[in-house]
């Protein structure tokens, strides 16, 4: 009976959807928005400084003829559009077999288009998904189940929303679908960028944590594990009305990040993956309170995500547990050797070097405690965690009313980092030999000023090229979820080109100490070898009367020159030395 009931209401739907798939050009589908009574077209980008000579098909059951910019257009007649560009609009008269006339335009953009038909809300409803994209004709029309989704973003009274699909075949089941050549499965978001004025940091950040390189410690186990969020951009009409650009990404689970399943036969939790959702003293492994296996939220602020709690409880909060209580109760007693010598047992360090260089350049203020995935391959196998972010939104200094000016500046101090795994990649000279050894690395590469600029300003120039930025912009300034503010796609990325260009020398001078100058380079030679406990023998038996050589030798800052400081200088030899 519930197959039956939903196929009814796909078949509805369907109905819906298609009726209104009554113009295509060149066989592709136009999608109508009566928000402001114009039919938007993807092609290819190539199209775009052309002339598009073009077939015109339209549903005579409702159009008795049509002209285009004033030609006559019969049904399966040609008209050539005369140098495609964005926002560039080809007026529209259609003649109904009313007799009424009505005027439309025609526009093009090289974004895929998402429209969505459906009443959607707080929980999944039944809808429909259409997806028309550039580089081929015709349309793929999907049945799903829809909902809004997210934390902020989600409350009471806000209009660009964020949605989760999941798609349905025509009996109602899970159906996996592959889109824009990413990954093959049936849950799917649309992320709206709705608190971000620029609309794309998210998707560059994303592509940006994808692009560092950062590979899991069970990247051997699994070469195609995942551990961010790949996507596109598009643009989205919700029934019949234009809502904007939207990333269409894939999400953070189980499958994207390869995880090993739940042992159902034996009862036995295997992969795991967790999300932390609010600030909270457990968050920041600070204070944390004990997890209670029958509940699926810890200390309200981290969720279980897999194996799923309405599948399987009670959960298994001890992996995450031992971990956050390990830097706690070590952190409590100053045991940093300690933490340096097992935290590498419970987290999966090269992959948290990489995550607080990432989150400390483009200062993501909302992504060091909360907003973060942390995932265990297989506890049966190694317990280790590795952290994947999440909403990249609040990064690149984004202005926001509840921010100061000083909280969003380049040069702010690491002063905002609080999650305790991630204050010893600063505070730890062993750990920090590694960050700052990282970061100069990835400075010639993805981490370069002009590389990082490029990016935002090549992902605005797309949407510009295309039309997609202006629509945005007519849209969505002036609503009350960006406080009525004026979105202005050119002007912010200008705004960010100077923040990354002062960023990035900020922390070359003040963050990521160069390596000639880093704690245990005693003799200046630009590096830490054995040659630097040479040194510092010397200095012990009185053979060096330098005194900033003396001073290079106390590497743990206790007043003198022991054989404590050739102990720490073996641990700085052995990170100098880590294979990240």
């Amino acid at each position: 009976m519930r197959h039956f009931i939903i196929t009814i209401m796909l078949i509805a739907l369907t109905t819906i959807a298609t009726h209104a798939e009554q113009l295509a050009i060149n066989g592709r589908h136009a999608a109508c928005d009566t928000l402001y009574s114009w039919w938007l077209c993807s092609v290819p980008a190539s199209y775009y400084g052309t002339d598009f000579a073009a077939t015109i098909t339209y549903d005579q059951s409702t159009w008795q003829f049509i002209t285009i910019d004033g030609s006559f257009v019969g049904n399966g007649g040609t008209y050539t559009f005369k140098d495609i560009e964005g926002g560039k609009h080809y007026q529209l008269n259609a003649v109904g077999n009313d007799g009424l006339l009505t005027t439309w335009s025609i526009t093009f953009t090289s974004l895929p288009i998402v429209e969505l038909t459906g009443d959607f809300g707080y929980t999944y409803a039944l809808g429909n998904v259409t997806l028309s994209v550039p580089d081929s004709a015709g349309i793929t029309s999907l049945d799903a189940k829809v909902k809004w989704r997210g934390n902020i973003s989600n409350t009471e009274g806000k209009h660009k929303r964020n949605y989760h699909i999941k798609f349905l075949d025509q009996n109602g089941d899970k159906l996996n679908v592959r889109l824009f050549g990413l990954r093959k499965d049936n849950s799917w978001l649309l992320d709206a960028g709705q608190r971000d004025h620029l609309r794309i940091r998210n998707r560059v950040g994303h592509d940006l944590w994808l692009d560092i390189g950062t590979k899991p410690w069970y990247s051997h186990l699994e070469p195609n594990a995942i551990i961010g969020s790949r996507g596109t951009m598009v643009e989205v009409l919700l029934n019949g009305e234009y809502r904007g650009i939207y990333n269409m990404c894939e999400p953070v689970d189980r499958k994207q990040a390869k995880l090993v399943k739940y042992d159902s036969i034996n009862h036995q939790f295997r992969g795991q993956l967790w999300k932390t959702t609010k600030w909270s003293r457990t968050a920041t492994m600070s204070n944390p309170i004990e997890p209670d296996s029958t509940q699926d939220t810890w200390a309200e602020s981290i969720e279980v995500k897999y194996p799923d709690f309405d599948e399987v409880n009670p959960t298994d909060w001890s992996t995450l547990r031992n971990a956050i209580m390990f830097m706690y109760e070590n952190d409590k007693v100053d045991n940093r050797d300690t933490i340096w010598q097992h935290a590498w047992d419970y987290f999966d360090i090269p992959a948290t070097i990489d995550y607080y260089i990432f989150i400390v350049t483009l200062m993501t203020v909302d992504n060091e405690s909360r907003n973060l995935y942390y995932a265990c391959y297989d506890k049966a196998l190694d317990k280790r965690i590795t952290i994947i972010p999440w909403d990249l939104d609040l990064s690149v200094g984004r202005r926001t009313p509840s921010l100061s000016a000083d909280e969003i500046s380049p040069e702010r101090p690491i002063n905002w980092v609080s999650n305790l795994l991630l204050v010893y990649m600063r505070i730890d000279d062993r750990f920090k030999r590694l960050v700052d050894k990282r970061y100069q690395a990835l400075r010639t590469t993805v981490l370069s000023t002009d590389s990082l600029v490029a990016r935002y300003r090549n992902a605005v120039s797309n949407l510009e090229t295309c039309g997609a930025a202006a629509r945005e912009e007519r849209r969505w300034s002036g609503d009350s979820d960006i406080h009525g503010d004026t979105i202005d796609l050119s002007s912010e990325v200008d705004y960010i080109e100077q923040w990354l260009r002062r960023r990035m020398a900020y922390l070359d001078e003040n963050v990521f100490t160069p390596l000639s100058t880093l704690t245990g380079d005693v003799n200046g030679d630009g590096e830490v070898t054995m040659a630097d406990i040479n040194t510092i023998l010397s200095v012990i038996y009185d053979n060096t009367t330098d005194q900033e050589v003396v001073q290079r030798s106390d590497i743990n800052g206790d007043g003198e020159v022991t054989i404590a400081d050739i102990i720490y200088e073996i641990d700085l030899i052995f990170a100098n030395n880590q294979d990240l």
